[in-house]
């Protein structure tokens, strides 16, 4: 074994594991990017093949979660071109979904599925990574690693609602001042309520015009 004193920290140990073979040792405690990672990388095995996940597998799958939910992917894929010239886009969909868009001629193997007419990354997707092709062929350094290790959604409260964040969640609600929320018919003219609260039954419209204090107009046909 030997240490790399020029190496990047924590890619500097290499061991000898063949004859004049020397590999390095320690790159799980140096990762310093998504890059680095196998999880769903592509790969040119071909000039006309991409392999993506080769080292999914049913012993270590490639987990990716939406949301609650999430998909593994236990076995490689890959997405062969044919024809055309242009740029591929590897993401997964907002079903979960291994997808290679492009504007090209590409089939997909197992588990991925190839889309006609994409020229960028949809917006409820994550990207995977870029390929360009030329005549028919992957381009041999025509890749560009997507992949991510940390994202998130940015949720904006609209006209008429309330965001609450908390616990990693942001909840949407009505904002009572800008809309006005349906309440019980009430009761009386001065039954519990919200100014804004309304009402209705088969007789009456009722709105809540002041704190506890219900106003009604009758219904009627034409």
């Amino acid at each position: 074994m030997y240490y790399l004193s020029n190496a990047t920290p924590g890619s500097n140990l290499y061991g000898c594991t063949a004859s004049n073979v020397w590999t390095l040792e320690s790159s799980g405690a140096g990762t310093q990017s998504a890059s680095q990672l196998t999880d769903l990388a592509a790969s040119l095995t071909a000039t006309s093949t991409l392999t993506i996940g080769a080292n999914c597998s049913i012993a270590s799958p490639c987990n990716v979660r939406f949301g609650s939910v999430v998909h593994a992917f236990t076995s490689s894929s890959s997405a062969t071109i044919s024809a055309g010239s242009g740029t591929a886009f590897g993401y997964l969909d907002a079903s979960g979904n291994l997808t290679v868009g492009h504007s090209m001629t590409v089939t997909c193997g197992s588990d991925c599925v190839a889309v006609s007419g994409i020229s960028a990354f949809p917006s409820n997707s994550v990207p995977l990574f870029t390929w360009t092709a030329t005549s028919g062929a992957w381009n041999s350094s025509g890749g560009v690693d997507w992949r991510a290790f940390q994202s998130t959604a940015l949720v904006a409260a609209g006209t008429g609602l309330i965001g609450v964040t908390a616990g990693g969640a942001t909840t949407l609600s009505v904002d009572p001042t800008a809309v006005g929320l349906w309440a019980a018919v009430p009761a009386t003219s001065s039954s519990t309520c919200t100014p804004g609260n309304w009402s209705a039954d088969t007789s009456f419209y009722y709105v809540c015009v002041a704190a506890n204090t219900w106003k009604r107009t009758a219904l009627t046909t034409w």
